[in-house]
């Protein structure tokens, strides 16, 4: 048994196990700070341990548990506060009473004394104050509270953990009905003017949901996925404004072998042309960057926008929102994030840190390693 099972087991008889070590340690620690006041030091530690095994310990387990495990559960809990100190008061002047004939019984038994009664009197009652059962409820129920703490703070921290996965499954999942949506309508619009290539553009939103499904699971996925995944979404997008679109693309440093959470990058993409140039005529230019350096990815993308902005219906940004929300909770402190917006042209940076990947992910495609190439 570990000493954090010892701890914090709630499990029979383990837990008494604990309660017998305290009250072991309690004993040894009464016994010999008493006995250090007095001259003959082994004599009365003697004495002294006898005393409290025999007579004094169980009146300060009785009054610890009744205290600890009757009278504050039953009435602290219930918020019951002037009855708990009423009895608090009555149950404590009961077991210094007994704590007090208890002694005065001993020491006449061992020796009839002529000593003063009301100096005796004094004697025990200071020893029931300064080491008697009320100290060592004290620090009993320290002890406790101090456990419980630790287990609250332990349940805290899994519940905002399991509360964090929740809201990152709930953005993922909104992130891909965003997705389909705008993708299945541009499928829609490209099918009636140009039918003959509907095939490859259905053949490429068959590779991204593939991807969405069977990768985005996954807390964090392989770099090198979600430049395909752009790669293809591009692909989808830029058929259908052909020559008017002019798209630049670069991708700087070794990005195999790094992982990044998933879906991060594509809403900006996603918001440059849906938001951006799908709301303007004639030409229309995006500019999309990848640098990957010291296990950092530095993603910058600017498009054109339009003067007037085009009504949305409160649906503009929910890709944007999403992001920021998954990069506060899966980034903290660890990412940036700048949007500008001018008259005529809309930019994101973001700086995110990468993980290595320690195994390479087997893709099953023979076109894994995706290159970004420039539209015109």
């Amino acid at each position: 048994m570990t000493v954090y099972e010892l701890i914090f087991t709630t499990r029979q008889p383990h837990k008494y196990l604990r309660h017998i070590l305290f009250w072991i340690a309690h004993s040894l620690f009464w016994v010999f700070w008493a006995g250090a006041f007095f001259v003959d030091y082994k004599k009365w530690v003697s004495f002294m341990w006898e005393l409290h095994l025999k007579y004094s310990l169980l009146i300060t387990i009785g009054y610890t548990y009744l205290v600890v495990y009757f009278l504050l559960p039953r009435f602290v809990a219930q918020k019951k506060y002037a009855l708990f100190g009423i009895l608090l008061f009555f149950f404590t002047g009961l077991f210094y009473t007994l704590y007090v004939l208890n002694f005065f019984r001993i020491k006449n038994e061992q020796e009839p004394s002529t000593d003063n009664q009301i100096l005796m009197t004094w004697y025990f009652s200071m020893n029931f104050i300064i080491n008697g059962p009320p100290v060592a409820c004290a620090i009993f129920l320290a002890l406790k509270m101090l456990k419980t703490y630790y287990i609250k703070i332990e349940e805290k921290q899994l519940l905002v953990k399991e509360n964090t996965q929740a809201e990152l499954q709930l953005l993922k999942a909104q992130v891909h009905p965003h997705f389909l949506f705008n993708t299945l309508n541009n499928i829609y619009s490209f099918s009636l003017t140009q039918p003959s290539h509907a095939g490859t553009l259905v053949l490429q939103l068959s590779n991204t949901l593939r991807y969405m499904i069977n990768d985005c699971a996954a807390v964090r996925v392989s770099l090198e996925k979600e430049i395909q995944l752009i790669n293809n979404y591009i692909g989808l997008e830029s058929v259908r404004y052909g020559n008017r679109l002019t798209m630049q693309t670069s991708i700087k440093g070794d990005y195999e072998h790094k992982m990044i959470a998933p879906l991060l990058m594509l809403p900006f993409v996603e918001n440059s042309f849906k938001h951006g140039i799908g709301m303007m005529r004639g030409p229309q230019w995006i500019n999309l960057e990848l640098l990957i350096q010291d296990n950092r990815l530095y993603f910058t993308i600017s498009n054109s926008k339009p003067l007037q902005p085009a009504p949305t219906n409160g649906n503009e940004g929910i890709g944007l929102i999403n992001v920021q929300k998954r990069l506060q909770l899966l980034y903290p402190q660890q990412h940036e994030l700048k949007i500008e917006s001018t008259e005529s042209i809309f930019t994101v940076y973001m700086q995110v840190a990468l993980q290595e990947q320690s195994v390479p992910v087997e893709t099953g495609n023979p076109n894994v390693h995706a290159q970004l190439l420039p539209y015109a």
